[in-house]
């Protein structure tokens, strides 16, 4: 689907040309005695087509950025992957809908199809830019709105200004019919070493996955920043006391370092939980070997005259 997708952009002024008589057609064959501009035609599809393929099924794909899939040297854009499990498994996908297809099909973003209805048709091309935005935004819009079924998101990390992010995830959480129970990542959530092991596992939880942006957790972001973010989501029952866990570990550290600090410290003395108050201190071994066994102050052992 890449491939083809690929093949099919348009390269050349000729190619964009036609591509804009085509959209200047579709625009005549809708108003043939006038009226609306061709702007308003473009915007049109945005709010009045269908957003629905009538021969998938309730449940509905979503995606955002790109994977690298198993077998393959490249990435891969998540909206092909998506549509691919769309056409095997059934899922609407905005891109097979009747109103995502026209609009996919006209290449807005394509810059000699531009620069084909500047020449040709007088079209303002910033206007041409906010239209095709508004238009897209608008779908996306109506096309999570329309789910019925599950919302399966292909994508690694939410940002925030993505569509996944600003537009539909919203949109779903608000519906009484999905919200964050109906929202099932197909992806699984990229690693992300800075954070612990258990913070990690409760953020790949669907329920709360959903609810979160990448610059929640970034490295770049205190995990006091990430904790508040964490305490302001609704989580389920069942997660409470992890989610719970998660905010105070959080709140407790004031970098990174820190809080992997103190997990190479519970490693190093099994079954003990160190409190977030702790300074933590390093510490040479006494093997011999020039090792630094992180462990902290109050929890280090006394001296004794013999090695255990």
């Amino acid at each position: 689907m890449q491939k083809q997708h690929a093949e099919a952009t348009p390269k050349d002024q000729e190619a964009g040309s036609k591509v804009a008589e085509r959209i200047y057609r579709d625009y005549l064959t809708s108003y043939p005695d006038g009226g609306p501009t061709l702007p308003d035609f473009i915007e049109g599809i945005g709010r009045k087509e269908s957003v629905t393929n009538d021969t998938r099924g309730p449940h509905r794909a979503f995606w955002s950025y790109e994977s690298v899939l198993e077998g393959s040297d490249i990435p891969v854009p998540n909206r092909f992957l998506a549509r691919a499990c769309g056409e095997s498994r059934g899922l609407q996908v905005l891109e097979d809908t009747p109103a995502g297809n026209q609009l996919n099909s006209y290449a807005l973003d394509n810059r000699y199809v531009r620069e084909g209805l500047v020449e040709h048709f007088d079209f303002d091309p910033v206007e041409l830019e906010t239209v095709h935005g508004q238009a897209w935004d608008c779908l996306s819009e109506r096309f999570a709105e329309a789910t019925e079924g599950l919302a399966i998101p292909f994508a690694a990390d939410v940002t925030k200004g993505s569509v996944l992010g600003k537009t539909e995830m919203p949109a779903l959480l608000k519906k009484a019919n999905v919200g964050k129970e109906g929202i099932k990542f197909a992806t699984p959530l990229p690693p992300h070493e800075h954070l612990p092991k258990e913070v990690h596992e409760l953020i790949s939880a669907d329920p709360v996955r959903c609810q979160l942006f990448k610059g929640d957790y970034a490295f770049t972001k205190s995990p006091q920043s990430f904790a508040a973010a964490l305490a302001a989501i609704d989580v389920p029952k069942s997660h409470k006391a992890a989610h719970k866990q998660a905010v105070d570990r959080l709140a407790g550290a004031k970098s990174y370092g820190e809080l992997r600090l103190k997990a190479q410290a519970s490693a190093f003395l099994p079954g003990v939980t160190l409190p977030t108050s702790v300074t933590q201190a390093a510490t040479r071994s006494r093997g011999g070997h020039g090792v630094l066994n992180p462990v902290t102050a109050e929890l280090a052992p006394k001296a004794s005259g013999f090695e255990r």
